[in-house]
């Protein structure tokens, strides 16, 4: 007897004591804040140790590929760029959480970040930030020149371009990042939206080389050769010196993530703290307000996962209000929740979300395909090709539709 009660006694130690280990991959741009948000999650399920692999983000989507297809089971919980999850579904890679969503959920997370994580009628995870390209405009520069409001349409913006530049105040209003990389298509996809175009038709046919896809590189051809008043290195830069360009004063306008609010207002950083604004993205044509692309990024649990349920408490931790609050105050991240625009506590750290909040309402996510990559390869190719003037833009989206029709078997 008394050793069966020492038997029992072992046993219910154990079951008390056992721990479950979730494994979780992310990019290393998210690693300070997932590290804290991992202690206060453990704090509150102690039953449950989270174990967290952090790469670069260039590095991400290879390591998830190659790591899957040796061990399904070797992540619990990955980062999914809103690019990835098409093919990352379509792979068997991803968990469904439809019967996990809460009615809170459904109905207040806001649909420009909660889009990112469904395919084909099923969702894939939470958004765990809601990001797009902002408008963001030297304020102080503007005075100087007389004009007493950023442009609202694209027309205005090359107007207002060359107002500063015949003042001398910037040699170009504006530097964008169209060197031949993803950042591209983001930008590409922002000025199709604003000008009333789609990369599809509702029979998955490519029409982005007619109507608005094709008024968009038009202007892009244009904003540099004919108007000049895009900065020509933009072709060979990314988003960082259009970042640097707006942070020193050398540019009044520039399209750009979140993030560079923080660094525009930082002394350490910026010459210009306190003199950028942001506005809604301009437009291209009457009865479109604005239009931006989407670049964010959410948590999904894998189908191999043996933990599926601690996965989704690590997940839903992450996505609740009090996280989000928290990575909004701390962090400067823009929540997903709708109501959380209106929390009092993130508004005084960070009174720009009050304005920032209206360009999540007008979004163009770049196309959900599958074979994603390498449409954005042959995208990027022929972009290029119009902005290097190796081709027209007509010809270069007409070499692009053509193989892109190839791709997906047209």
């Amino acid at each position: 007897m008394k050793k069966v009660l020492i038997l029992l006694f072992i046993i219910t130690s154990l079951m008390i004591f056992s721990t479950t280990t979730i494994r979780v991959i992310s990019s290393d741009d998210f690693a300070a804040f997932r590290q804290e948000a991992i202690k206060r999650f453990e704090e509150l399920y102690p039953d449950i140790k989270v174990e967290l692999l952090s790469v670069g983000y260039n590095q991400l989507y290879q390591k998830i590929i190659t790591t899957l297809a040796v061990d399904p089971s070797a992540f619990d919980v990955i980062d999914v760029d809103c690019i990835w999850t098409p093919e990352f579904a379509t792979l068997g890679l991803l968990e469904p959480v439809d019967n996990r969503l809460t009615e809170d959920m459904k109905n207040n997370i806001l649909e420009s970040a909660m889009n990112i994580m469904r395919y084909n009628g099923k969702t894939y995870g939470l958004p765990m930030f809601n990001d797009v390209l902002f408008f963001y405009y030297n304020e102080d520069l503007l005075k100087k020149a007389g004009i007493r409001r950023p442009p609202a349409t694209w027309d205005e913006f090359v107007a207002f371009s060359k107002i500063l530049q015949d003042k001398g105040l910037v040699k170009y209003g504006s530097v964008w990042g169209w060197a031949q990389a993803e950042g591209l298509i983001c930008y590409y996809t922002l000025l199709l939206g604003s000008f009333g175009g789609q990369y599809f038709d509702e029979n998955e046919n490519p029409v982005f080389n007619t109507g608005g896809g094709l008024k968009a590189l038009e202007w892009m051809v244009d904003s540099i050769y004919n108007y000049k008043v895009v900065d020509p290195s933009s072709i060979n830069s990314d988003d960082r010196a259009m970042l640097h360009a707006i942070a020193n004063g050398d540019a009044a306008f520039g399209f750009n993530w979140s993030f560079a609010w923080q660094i525009f207002n930082d002394p350490d950083q910026s010459s210009q703290v306190d003199k950028i604004k942001v506005a809604l993205v301009p437009t291209g044509v009457p009865g479109i307000v604005s239009n931006t692309s989407s670049g964010s990024m959410g948590l999904a649990i894998t189908k191999g996962s043996k933990n599926k349920e601690a996965a989704w408490k690590f997940i839903s931790f992450l996505a609740s209000r009090e996280e989000q609050r928290r990575q909004s105050i701390e962090y400067g991240a823009m929540p997903i929740w709708e109501d959380l625009y209106n929390d009092k506590e993130i508004l005084t750290h960070h009174p720009e979300f009050s304005e920032m909040v209206n360009q999540l309402y007008y979004v163009t996510d770049r196309p959900s395909l599958v074979k994603y990559q390498e449409f954005s390869r042959i995208l990027q190719i022929y972009i290029q090709k119009a902005l290097t003037r190796q081709m027209t833009p007509k010809e270069a989206l007409d070499k692009a539709a053509e193989e892109v029709n190839k791709l997906l078997g047209k």
